[in-house]
């Protein structure tokens, strides 16, 4: 199987996990941490628009945060588990996000937004992820589902994301830039109290290369590539998208909450659908839904009917995201807890990203804001025929998969 596996089996061994206070930490950082989020990400890009960028220059200031990722995840990350700072390197890198975020307040010219977008790549992605695989590993370390932690922070983005729109339309980003940076002191005291992790022995750690050796793992992050380009375009594209069929940023702010609020249910029921169908399976039913969605993006002109196709592409999304960091936590080992998620997060934000800004900003302009949508559901297209290939090529059927998978 593709996805099925793992170096470290951990059994279930808390039989009221909800009763756990790890879970309880877990979720509420990912409450906070993506309230913090909801506040400015779906605007942050329309903010840039709306100080004159044209399409090209959003563009090629949306591939700033990707080339940071894969120039500095793994040696961020590699960092944090070879000397046990994991949370130390995730609240270093929440603290400088908030200064940069306050800091956006100022500038409106090209250079120095693009200075402050460097910064903003510098500090988030490359440090966010020590803090998401702290989560994912703690749940698997301990027998939780890891999406009903995860879930929190889509419902928190939700949140924020619908009431930011509101208030920013009549406040303005320059208040958001503000509130932004205030709301990180929360996430930056929780994860303060997330478990840093067992101290595996020098001579017991199993050396970093062999993630590379693991040919599921790396045909499962070529999906997430092919994958995560349909969703960069979307994040980068979508609200600049409802603002030209003259939506408003509150209407900005309810798609991204739309979004959110329903990757909730297949979030939480992912774990299940995984064992019911094969993490295989689930990750193509997930890959189907999210690239229709992008294609009926790309044909209607009617933004109320983008909030129905929001919803549906939001329950695509909860079951990707889980399923991908259910596989990849599964198959590396504990030592390695970091340095894994920046492989994960190298593909969702680093290479796809820096494949998906210039070429939407390209097809933006060249063709139309609606063209991009169709480039997303061609990726997600090709990531289906990936991940057939891969499975084909491994030989197990989807029986199998189940049988194996937790």
């Amino acid at each position: 199987m593709l996805v099925s596996g793992s170096v470290n089996q951990i059994a279930k061994t808390t039989p009221r996990p909800d009763r756990n206070p790890s879970v309880w930490t877990g979720s509420l950082y990912c409450l906070f941490y993506f309230l913090c989020a909801g506040s400015y990400m779906p605007f942050l890009y329309v903010h840039l628009s709306d100080q004159g960028l044209s399409g090209k220059q959003v563009g090629l200031l949306a591939t700033l945060a990707p080339i940071m990722t894969v120039a500095l995840s793994p040696l961020v990350a590699s960092v944090a588990d070879r000397r046990r700072i994991r949370v130390r390197v995730a609240q270093v890198g929440m603290v400088c996000v908030a200064v940069t975020m306050f800091m956006f307040r100022f500038p409106t010219k090209f250079g120095g937004l693009a200075a402050l977008m460097v910064l903003l790549a510098l500090f988030s992605t490359p440090f966010s992820s020590v803090g998401e695989g702290l989560i994912a590993r703690m749940a698997h370390r301990n027998g939780f589902n890891y999406g009903a932690m995860r879930l929190w922070g889509s419902f928190g983005f939700a949140v924020t994301a619908l009431i930011c729109g509101f208030v920013w339309d009549r406040l303005g980003f320059k208040t958001m830039f503000l509130i932004s940076a205030v709301l990180f002191v929360v996430p930056i005291i929780v994860i303060g109290f997330v478990e840093e992790g067992p101290v595996i022995p020098a001579q017991e750690r199993r050396p970093a290369r062999t993630l590379l050796l693991d040919r599921g793992l790396l045909l499962l992050l070529v999906g997430v590539v092919l994958s995560s380009i349909a969703n960069s375009l979307s994040g980068t594209f979508s609200g600049i998208y409802v603002r030209s069929l003259g939506g408003s940023n509150l209407f900005v702010g309810a798609m991204w909450a739309i979004s959110a609020m329903a990757e909730l249910p297949t979030m939480f029921y992912s774990n299940r659908i995984s064992d019911k169908i094969g993490e295989t399976a689930a990750l193509l039913s997930a890959y189907a839904v999210m690239g229709l969605s992008f294609l009926g993006y790309s044909l209607v002109r009617d933004p109320a009917l983008l909030l129905v196709l929001c919803a549906t592409k939001g329950m695509g999304y909860g079951l990707w995201l889980t399923a991908t960091v259910r596989a990849v936590t599964r198959r590396t080992a504990e030592e390695w807890a970091s340095t894994a998620q920046s492989m994960l997060t190298i593909c969702l934000m680093g290479l796809a990203p820096l494949i998906a800004g210039p070429v939407g900003g390209l097809v933006h302009d060249a063709i139309s804001p609606a063209a991009v949508f169709a480039v997303s559901a061609a990726s997600l297209g090709a990531a289906c025929v990936v991940v057939v290939f891969a499975w084909r090529l491994g030989g197990h059927n989807l029986r199998t998969a189940r049988r194996r998978s937790m």
